[in-house]
């Protein structure tokens, strides 16, 4: 048996362990502690979270760094109330010696509302953590826009507390390890102890494409816009001293991109670092794409809401996902519009973007073609089996063909080894379709490099498996991809 069949029997063997259940659904709701030590990319961020409904913001913590904790309470406060979240508790972590940068006095001269009388009181920021950590029924992930100082203090109390932390997305500048940027030197200690603790973490750094900015531009989108994201990063950014350095180009994203990764992981290219199998890095983005993210949720549209009957077929890149919008145009070109809405209708339907309901759209597509019929004139037999992935094809067939298990016009194929393989009928005329061997082997590379790197049960897998489809979809051409065969 040659090591391709053996891969992917294992593959299959995986999958069957797994059920017949759909994969892991995108979360919808997150549940976060911040850390932050209150630099102004900082608050731009934590203002980020804050707008968005499905971000549950449980605690925030305070670190040294930036500013002390103790300077960074009043504007977490203020950033709090004009959220009207002034319930979330505050925790402030304790000062560190000989941290003073260099930026800390354009920080402090940033001016904000005064605090509102009221407010939580204070907490020590380790004993907020592992309180919130211990009550709290799910596992909740940590957001750090600072060093790991409170993390580190709230292990050595309890290290119980490390199995209740999801994983840990922090921003630490250069991000493959070792090394890093301010957040990592500012306390390495620390920064070691987490990072030995076995928690699944990940690391992000700016890579300087040049758009993955704070710029004028998203500054004057803020100004035009009527939300509360838009309001406070207005306030803050056309203050006359800190306008001038985002005309100087001075702000790139730094800490920003942690609600980013958070809201949007597709967009990023993420790998597993040599050191550590629980630890990965961010090796690209879609700065783009994040861009228009950045811009959505400054007006107020953005959206992660996933709709599954349309009043019309959206035809307004604008409606798409951040990631498909980026292929819409050149997939549109390349094999027109009956493809496309195949395509788009199998993701809404399938729950999730496939490999193989994609090869199951574009296969019943060119079905259509070769017979020179419409929708729900075709009679189909997939050989796709009952297992993902092969099973999957059957949904992109449904949805592209109109022959559905409702309408009685599909059948599955019994007593056949399952494969990417379909027979379609019309009149009496029959054609088999099959996914060539080269365009197989690819998919199951890259299923057996997704399952290395992260295993079925981690996002990290959904979200290769999504980025993977994506490309399938873009550069397989229909015309190309299939062996065809004509039944006689």
């Amino acid at each position: 048996m040659s090591v391709r069949k053996l891969l992917f029997i294992s593959t299959l063997m995986i999958f069957a362990n797994a059920g017949k259940a759909s994969p892991i659904p995108e979360q919808m709701t997150f549940e976060v502690i911040i850390d932050t030590d209150g630099a102004i990319d900082d608050l731009r961020a934590i203002s980020m979270l804050l707008s968005r409904p499905e971000v549950i913001i449980k605690a925030i913590l305070l670190s040294d760094g930036t500013l002390p904790p103790a300077e960074s309470y009043a504007r977490i406060m203020a950033l709090l109330h004009t959220f009207n979240a002034d319930s979330i508790p505050v925790g402030t972590g304790p000062a560190l010696e000989g941290i003073n940068p260099e930026w800390r006095v354009f920080n402090r001269g940033i001016s904000f509302p005064e605090i509102p009388s009221g407010g939580p009181a204070f907490i020590e920021a380790g004993k907020l953590l592992t309180k919130v950590l211990v009550e709290n029924e799910e596992h909740i992930t940590l957001l750090c826009l600072g060093p790991l100082t409170n993390i580190k203090l709230a292990l050595e109390t309890d290290t119980n507390i490390a199995g209740k932390i999801d994983r840990i997305i922090w921003y630490r500048g250069n991000s493959k390890l070792p090394g890093g940027d301010f957040n990592y030197y500012c306390d390495t200690a620390s920064a070691e102890t987490v990072m030995n603790s076995g928690i699944r973490m990940a690391f992000l750094a700016n890579l300087h494409y040049g758009n993955d900015i704070f710029d004028a531009d998203l500054v004057h989108k803020c100004v035009n816009s009527d939300t509360h994201l838009a309001s406070f990063l207005t306030d803050v950014h056309t203050q006359p001293a800190v306008f001038q350095l985002i005309s100087e180009g001075h702000f790139s994203w730094y800490d920003e991109l942690v609600p980013l990764y958070l809201l949007n992981a597709e967009l990023f290219d993420i790998d597993i670092s040599s050191t550590s199998v629980k630890h990965r890095y961010n090796r690209g983005y879609n700065a783009a794409a994040l861009r228009e993210v950045f811009s959505d949720m400054i007006k107020g549209t953005y959206t992660r809401d996933h709709n599954v009957v349309f009043l019309e077929f959206p035809d307004d890149p604008a409606q798409y996902t951040y990631d498909v919008r980026e292929i819409m145009d050149s997939a549109i070109i390349l094999y027109g519009h009956e493809e496309w809405k195949a395509n788009v209708m199998t993701d809404e339907f399938h729950g999730h973007l496939g490999v193989f309901s994609i090869v199951g759209a574009k296969m019943g597509t060119k079905a259509k073609e070769l017979f020179g019929v419409q929708n729900d004139q075709l009679e189909v037999i997939t050989y796709a089996g009952q297992t993902p992935p092969y099973s999957c094809l059957t949904d992109g067939i449904q949805v592209s063909t109109g022959a559905t298990l409702g309408m009685g016009t599909i059948h599955l194929a019994e007593d056949s080894p399952a494969a990417p393989m379909a027979l379609f009928t019309f009149n009496g005329r029959s054609i088999k379709i099959s996914l060539k061997t080269e365009y197989l082997n690819q998919v199951d590379n890259d299923i057996n490099e997704g399952i290395v790197k992260f295993g079925l049960a981690d996002d990290g897998y959904w979200k290769l498996v999504r980025r993977n489809a994506l490309r399938y979809w873009l550069e397989w051409d229909r015309n190309e991809i299939f062996n065809i065969e004509e039944i006689i």
